[in-house]
Protein backbone atom coordinates (compact mmCIF):
# COMPACT_ATOMS: atom_id res chain seq x y z
CA UNK A 1 0.00 0.00 0.00
CA UNK A 2 1.28 3.62 -0.83
CA UNK A 3 1.10 7.27 0.87
CA UNK A 4 -1.55 7.70 2.12
CA UNK A 5 -3.47 10.32 0.16
CA UNK A 6 -4.86 13.42 2.31
CA UNK A 7 -8.47 14.74 0.69
CA UNK A 8 -10.09 18.03 1.44
CA UNK A 9 -13.65 18.45 0.99
CA UNK A 10 -15.02 21.99 1.58
CA UNK A 11 -18.80 21.86 2.47
CA UNK A 12 -18.23 18.83 3.74
CA UNK A 13 -21.59 19.09 5.69
CA UNK A 14 -23.73 19.88 2.82
CA UNK A 15 -25.64 17.68 0.24
CA UNK A 16 -23.22 16.76 -2.20
CA UNK A 17 -20.27 16.91 0.22
CA UNK A 18 -21.50 14.73 2.17
CA UNK A 19 -22.10 11.69 0.05
CA UNK A 20 -18.78 12.76 -1.78
CA UNK A 21 -17.37 11.90 2.15
CA UNK A 22 -19.09 8.85 2.05
CA UNK A 23 -17.88 7.98 -1.54
CA UNK A 24 -14.70 8.49 -0.55
CA UNK A 25 -14.47 6.33 2.91
CA UNK A 26 -15.65 3.46 0.85
CA UNK A 27 -11.76 3.60 -0.84
CA UNK A 28 -8.67 2.78 0.70
CA UNK A 29 -5.64 4.87 1.34
CA UNK A 30 -7.39 8.38 2.12
CA UNK A 31 -7.42 10.88 4.85
CA UNK A 32 -9.90 12.93 4.80
CA UNK A 33 -10.64 16.36 6.27
CA UNK A 34 -13.33 18.62 6.04
CA UNK A 35 -13.95 22.48 5.63
CA UNK A 36 -16.56 23.69 7.61
CA UNK A 37 -18.35 26.64 9.18
CA UNK A 38 -18.50 27.25 12.80
CA UNK A 39 -22.26 26.71 13.39
CA UNK A 40 -23.05 24.13 10.26
CA UNK A 41 -25.07 21.39 11.39
CA UNK A 42 -23.67 17.90 11.19
CA UNK A 43 -26.91 16.21 10.49
CA UNK A 44 -25.45 14.56 7.37
CA UNK A 45 -22.67 13.37 7.75
CA UNK A 46 -23.67 12.50 12.08
CA UNK A 47 -22.70 8.56 10.76
CA UNK A 48 -19.14 9.63 9.80
CA UNK A 49 -18.09 12.42 11.99
CA UNK A 50 -15.46 10.20 13.93
CA UNK A 51 -14.19 8.66 10.63
CA UNK A 52 -13.22 12.21 9.15
CA UNK A 53 -11.51 15.50 10.89
CA UNK A 54 -13.29 18.32 10.48
CA UNK A 55 -11.87 22.20 10.34
CA UNK A 56 -13.52 25.48 11.31
CA UNK A 57 -13.30 28.38 8.57
CA UNK A 58 -14.66 30.17 6.27
CA UNK A 59 -14.21 31.34 2.34
CA UNK A 60 -14.49 34.54 3.10
CA UNK A 61 -11.86 34.45 5.97
CA UNK A 62 -8.38 34.01 4.77
CA UNK A 63 -6.28 33.92 8.39
CA UNK A 64 -8.94 30.10 8.79
CA UNK A 65 -8.00 29.13 5.24
CA UNK A 66 -4.45 29.50 6.20
CA UNK A 67 -5.16 27.40 8.96
CA UNK A 68 -6.94 24.93 7.55
CA UNK A 69 -4.14 24.30 4.81
CA UNK A 70 -1.42 24.31 7.94
CA UNK A 71 -3.58 21.23 9.07
CA UNK A 72 -4.92 19.77 5.85
CA UNK A 73 -1.88 19.71 3.99
CA UNK A 74 -4.27 17.90 1.28
CA UNK A 75 -3.18 16.25 -1.61
CA UNK A 76 -6.67 16.79 -3.34
CA UNK A 77 -9.37 19.12 -2.75
CA UNK A 78 -12.92 18.81 -4.10
CA UNK A 79 -14.47 22.16 -3.63
CA UNK A 80 -17.60 21.93 -2.91
CA UNK A 81 -18.49 25.07 -0.78
CA UNK A 82 -21.07 27.72 -1.97
CA UNK A 83 -24.03 29.91 -1.58
CA UNK A 84 -25.85 27.49 -3.67
CA UNK A 85 -29.64 28.10 -4.33
CA UNK A 86 -30.87 30.56 -7.21
CA UNK A 87 -33.53 32.33 -5.67
CA UNK A 88 -31.72 34.28 -2.49
CA UNK A 89 -29.29 35.43 -5.02
CA UNK A 90 -31.87 38.33 -6.14
CA UNK A 91 -31.68 39.55 -2.54
CA UNK A 92 -28.17 39.31 -1.56
CA UNK A 93 -26.05 39.72 -4.79
CA UNK A 94 -22.52 40.78 -2.91
CA UNK A 95 -22.56 37.35 -0.94
CA UNK A 96 -22.96 35.46 -3.85
CA UNK A 97 -19.70 36.96 -5.15
CA UNK A 98 -17.91 37.15 -1.97
CA UNK A 99 -18.61 33.62 -1.40
CA UNK A 100 -18.50 31.81 -4.53
CA UNK A 101 -15.58 33.81 -6.22
CA UNK A 102 -13.86 35.75 -4.03
CA UNK A 103 -13.83 32.61 -1.87
CA UNK A 104 -12.26 30.93 -4.62
CA UNK A 105 -9.58 33.42 -5.14
CA UNK A 106 -8.97 33.53 -1.22
CA UNK A 107 -8.94 29.68 -1.13
CA UNK A 108 -6.36 30.03 -4.14
CA UNK A 109 -4.58 32.53 -2.59
CA UNK A 110 -3.89 30.26 0.77
CA UNK A 111 -2.54 27.29 -1.19
CA UNK A 112 0.08 29.58 -2.48
CA UNK A 113 0.54 30.93 0.74
CA UNK A 114 1.19 27.16 2.04
CA UNK A 115 3.23 26.08 -0.73
CA UNK A 116 1.04 23.20 -1.78
CA UNK A 117 0.43 21.35 -5.29
CA UNK A 118 -2.78 19.71 -4.61
CA UNK A 119 -5.27 18.51 -7.95
CA UNK A 120 -8.24 20.52 -7.04
CA UNK A 121 -11.94 19.75 -8.40
CA UNK A 122 -14.22 22.42 -8.75
CA UNK A 123 -18.18 22.02 -9.02
CA UNK A 124 -20.00 24.81 -11.12
CA UNK A 125 -23.32 24.73 -12.53
CA UNK A 126 -25.47 24.65 -16.10
CA UNK A 127 -27.24 27.23 -14.72
CA UNK A 128 -24.28 29.57 -16.10
CA UNK A 129 -25.82 28.86 -19.63
CA UNK A 130 -28.76 31.26 -18.88
CA UNK A 131 -31.82 30.57 -20.36
CA UNK A 132 -31.05 28.91 -23.74
CA UNK A 133 -33.20 28.39 -26.75
CA UNK A 134 -34.01 24.71 -28.09
CA UNK A 135 -31.51 25.09 -31.28
CA UNK A 136 -28.69 25.52 -28.58
CA UNK A 137 -29.39 21.95 -27.14
CA UNK A 138 -27.86 20.24 -25.83
CA UNK A 139 -25.40 22.11 -23.92
CA UNK A 140 -21.61 21.26 -24.46
CA UNK A 141 -18.78 22.83 -23.06
CA UNK A 142 -18.00 25.19 -26.21
CA UNK A 143 -21.73 26.90 -25.66
CA UNK A 144 -21.36 30.33 -24.74
CA UNK A 145 -22.29 31.39 -20.60
CA UNK A 146 -25.00 33.61 -20.29
CA UNK A 147 -25.84 33.53 -16.85
CA UNK A 148 -29.64 35.31 -15.77
CA UNK A 149 -29.50 35.29 -12.41
CA UNK A 150 -26.86 35.97 -9.68
CA UNK A 151 -26.16 32.91 -8.36
CA UNK A 152 -25.30 31.41 -11.90
CA UNK A 153 -23.20 34.53 -12.71
CA UNK A 154 -21.41 34.60 -9.28
CA UNK A 155 -20.19 31.05 -10.38
CA UNK A 156 -19.40 31.98 -13.80
CA UNK A 157 -16.76 34.28 -12.20
CA UNK A 158 -15.61 31.44 -10.09
CA UNK A 159 -15.21 29.26 -13.15
CA UNK A 160 -12.85 32.26 -14.70
CA UNK A 161 -10.86 32.33 -11.44
CA UNK A 162 -9.92 28.59 -11.91
CA UNK A 163 -8.57 29.49 -15.21
CA UNK A 164 -6.81 32.22 -14.42
CA UNK A 165 -5.30 30.25 -11.30
CA UNK A 166 -4.45 27.84 -14.20
CA UNK A 167 -2.70 29.70 -16.47
CA UNK A 168 -0.90 31.59 -14.51
CA UNK A 169 0.26 29.85 -11.77
CA UNK A 170 0.04 26.32 -12.79
CA UNK A 171 -2.72 25.50 -10.65
CA UNK A 172 -3.82 21.39 -11.66
CA UNK A 173 -7.76 22.57 -11.95
CA UNK A 174 -10.33 20.29 -13.19
CA UNK A 175 -13.61 22.23 -14.06
CA UNK A 176 -17.02 20.20 -13.74
CA UNK A 177 -20.59 21.39 -14.60
CA UNK A 178 -22.65 19.07 -12.63
CA UNK A 179 -26.15 18.80 -14.28
CA UNK A 180 -29.10 18.21 -11.74
CA UNK A 181 -28.13 15.85 -9.08
CA UNK A 182 -30.97 14.49 -6.54
CA UNK A 183 -31.11 12.73 -3.45
CA UNK A 184 -31.46 11.98 -0.09
CA UNK A 185 -29.75 14.94 2.26
CA UNK A 186 -30.60 17.64 -0.19
CA UNK A 187 -32.03 20.61 1.75
CA UNK A 188 -35.86 21.87 0.77
CA UNK A 189 -35.53 24.72 -0.63
CA UNK A 190 -34.53 22.32 -3.49
CA UNK A 191 -37.75 21.10 -6.11
CA UNK A 192 -37.71 17.87 -5.51
CA UNK A 193 -36.74 17.73 -2.15
CA UNK A 194 -39.55 20.14 -0.69
CA UNK A 195 -42.03 18.15 -3.12
CA UNK A 196 -40.99 14.61 -1.36
CA UNK A 197 -41.46 16.51 2.19
CA UNK A 198 -44.56 17.88 1.56
CA UNK A 199 -45.85 14.51 0.78
CA UNK A 200 -43.85 13.09 3.70
CA UNK A 201 -46.09 16.01 6.10
CA UNK A 202 -49.32 15.29 4.06
CA UNK A 203 -49.05 11.18 5.02
CA UNK A 204 -48.75 12.30 7.83
CA UNK A 205 -51.42 14.43 8.47
CA UNK A 206 -49.46 17.70 9.32
CA UNK A 207 -50.63 19.80 6.14
CA UNK A 208 -53.46 20.01 3.64
CA UNK A 209 -53.57 17.53 0.48
CA UNK A 210 -52.33 20.34 -1.83
CA UNK A 211 -48.67 20.51 -2.32
CA UNK A 212 -47.16 24.07 -3.45
CA UNK A 213 -44.89 24.34 -6.68
CA UNK A 214 -43.42 26.30 -8.45
CA UNK A 215 -42.54 26.44 -12.13
CA UNK A 216 -43.24 23.11 -13.11
CA UNK A 217 -42.32 23.02 -17.27
CA UNK A 218 -38.55 23.22 -17.10
CA UNK A 219 -36.71 20.11 -18.62
CA UNK A 220 -33.49 18.98 -17.27
CA UNK A 221 -31.38 15.69 -16.99
CA UNK A 222 -31.49 14.30 -13.51
CA UNK A 223 -28.78 11.90 -11.83
CA UNK A 224 -28.44 10.52 -8.45
CA UNK A 225 -26.39 12.57 -6.13
CA UNK A 226 -24.75 8.66 -5.24
CA UNK A 227 -23.54 8.17 -9.17
CA UNK A 228 -22.39 11.99 -9.14
CA UNK A 229 -19.88 11.81 -6.39
CA UNK A 230 -18.41 8.63 -8.05
CA UNK A 231 -18.05 10.49 -11.20
CA UNK A 232 -16.33 13.47 -9.29
CA UNK A 233 -14.07 10.73 -8.01
CA UNK A 234 -13.55 9.70 -11.38
CA UNK A 235 -12.80 12.96 -12.84
CA UNK A 236 -10.37 14.09 -9.84
CA UNK A 237 -8.61 11.24 -11.01
CA UNK A 238 -8.61 11.29 -14.93
CA UNK A 239 -9.28 15.03 -15.54
CA UNK A 240 -7.06 16.91 -17.72
CA UNK A 241 -6.07 20.22 -15.90
CA UNK A 242 -7.33 23.39 -17.11
CA UNK A 243 -10.32 21.24 -18.94
CA UNK A 244 -13.85 21.91 -18.34
CA UNK A 245 -16.27 18.41 -17.94
CA UNK A 246 -19.83 18.48 -18.29
CA UNK A 247 -21.46 15.73 -16.03
CA UNK A 248 -24.79 13.88 -16.28
CA UNK A 249 -27.61 11.75 -16.93
CA UNK A 250 -29.75 10.81 -20.37
CA UNK A 251 -33.05 10.43 -18.01
CA UNK A 252 -34.70 13.59 -19.37
CA UNK A 253 -37.70 15.22 -17.62
CA UNK A 254 -39.40 17.93 -16.60
CA UNK A 255 -40.26 19.12 -12.82
CA UNK A 256 -44.32 18.29 -13.92
CA UNK A 257 -43.17 15.09 -14.50
CA UNK A 258 -41.10 13.93 -11.17
CA UNK A 259 -43.53 15.69 -9.12
CA UNK A 260 -46.45 13.34 -10.86
CA UNK A 261 -43.87 10.34 -9.94
CA UNK A 262 -42.94 11.29 -6.02
CA UNK A 263 -46.97 11.68 -5.31
CA UNK A 264 -47.04 8.27 -7.38
CA UNK A 265 -45.28 7.05 -4.37
CA UNK A 266 -47.21 7.75 -1.94
CA UNK A 267 -49.76 5.27 -0.44
CA UNK A 268 -52.38 8.57 -0.45
CA UNK A 269 -51.64 9.34 -4.15
CA UNK A 270 -55.22 9.64 -4.98
CA UNK A 271 -55.92 12.49 -2.57
CA UNK A 272 -52.99 14.74 -3.34
CA UNK A 273 -53.21 17.43 -5.20
CA UNK A 274 -50.46 20.18 -5.96
CA UNK A 275 -50.97 24.30 -6.58
CA UNK A 276 -48.65 26.76 -8.03
CA UNK A 277 -47.95 29.20 -5.55
CA UNK A 278 -46.67 32.64 -7.03
CA UNK A 279 -43.68 33.24 -4.14
CA UNK A 280 -41.96 29.98 -5.70
CA UNK A 281 -41.83 31.59 -9.21
CA UNK A 282 -38.23 32.68 -9.89
CA UNK A 283 -37.44 36.21 -11.64
CA UNK A 284 -35.97 34.22 -14.38
CA UNK A 285 -36.72 30.75 -14.96
CA UNK A 286 -34.45 28.40 -17.10
CA UNK A 287 -36.85 26.57 -19.27
CA UNK A 288 -34.10 23.79 -20.91
CA UNK A 289 -30.57 22.58 -19.07
CA UNK A 290 -30.13 19.45 -21.29
CA UNK A 291 -26.36 18.82 -21.69
CA UNK A 292 -24.15 16.21 -23.97
CA UNK A 293 -21.72 14.09 -21.54
CA UNK A 294 -19.00 12.53 -24.50
CA UNK A 295 -16.11 14.16 -23.28
CA UNK A 296 -16.70 13.11 -19.71
CA UNK A 297 -17.94 9.94 -20.63
CA UNK A 298 -15.48 9.20 -23.19
CA UNK A 299 -12.04 9.91 -20.53
CA UNK A 300 -13.76 8.19 -18.06
CA UNK A 301 -16.13 5.47 -18.77
CA UNK A 302 -18.73 6.68 -16.58
CA UNK A 303 -22.25 5.51 -16.68
CA UNK A 304 -24.55 6.46 -13.74
CA UNK A 305 -26.42 3.60 -12.19
CA UNK A 306 -29.54 4.55 -10.34
CA UNK A 307 -32.83 5.25 -12.06
CA UNK A 308 -35.12 8.21 -11.56
CA UNK A 309 -37.83 6.01 -9.54
CA UNK A 310 -35.34 4.87 -7.20
CA UNK A 311 -33.84 8.44 -6.50
CA UNK A 312 -37.25 9.71 -6.05
CA UNK A 313 -37.77 6.97 -3.58
CA UNK A 314 -34.94 7.71 -1.60
CA UNK A 315 -35.78 11.69 -1.05
CA UNK A 316 -39.34 10.58 0.54
CA UNK A 317 -38.12 8.39 2.65
CA UNK A 318 -35.70 10.41 3.87
CA UNK A 319 -38.18 13.26 4.60
CA UNK A 320 -40.58 10.19 6.28
CA UNK A 321 -38.11 9.16 8.56
CA UNK A 322 -36.97 13.05 9.48
CA UNK A 323 -40.25 13.59 10.20
CA UNK A 324 -40.95 10.63 12.36
CA UNK A 325 -38.14 11.37 14.44
CA UNK A 326 -39.52 15.29 14.82
CA UNK A 327 -35.59 16.12 13.08
CA UNK A 328 -36.81 18.69 10.73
Amino acid sequence: MGKQKRVLITGITGFVGSHLADCLLKKTNYKIFGLKRVNSSLRNISHIVEKITLINGELIDQTSLINLFRISKPDYIYHLAALSWVAPSWNMPGAYMQVNAIGTINLFEAIRIAGLKPRILISCTPEEYGDVSKEQIPLTEETILAPVNLYAASKAAQDAVCLAYHASYGFEVIRTRAFNHEGPRRDILGALASFAYQIARIERGMQEPIIRVGNLEAKRNFTDVRDMVEAYCLAMEKGISGELYLIGSNQIFTIKVCLEMLISLSPIREKIRYKVDAERIRLTELRLLIGKFDKFEKLTKWKPKIPLQQTLKSILDYWREFIDNKRY
